[in-house]
């Protein structure tokens, strides 16, 4: 009952899930795991020369990489929490970039308990 309020205005979303991002434009995601509510936020900045600038945010830290279009240099890990053994992480790769519009795809692994809830774009 306690976070009813969050779902309410959430979407349960099916990985792998692809998306598709402007300049600037945000996509949200809230991941659930093992009682916590981990916030998850990205957006692009740049594309020039094949590179294409990502800037993410999770769990309020905020995180900087540098995509090519072709792997493996395409993807990059976020790791949902650390413990020994089958931690779940998620892996997002940038398929294409066409017309000022990159395309993403998310995936997640070892996925025991994790929930992901798709907020919306900004």
């Amino acid at each position: 009952m306690l976070f009813f309020p969050l779902f309410v205005y959430a979407t349960l979303i099916r990985l792998p899930y692809t998306f598709e991002l402007k300049k600037d434009e945000i996509i949200k995601f809230d991941i659930l795991y093992d009682g916590h509510i981990y916030p998850f936020e990205m957006r692009w900045t740049l594309f020039i020369n094949d590179i294409l600038v990502v800037l993410y945010k999770y769990n309020s830290f905020p995180r900087q990489v540098m995509l090519y279009k072709d792997p493996p240099l395409n993807d990059f890990k976020v790791d949902i929490a650390k413990y020994p053994e089958f931690y779940p992480y998620l892996f997002v790769t940038f398929k294409d970039f066409n017309d000022k519009i990159a395309k993403f795809e998310i995936y997640l692994f070892n996925d025991r308990g994790v929930k992901i809830d798709f907020k919306g774009k900004k």
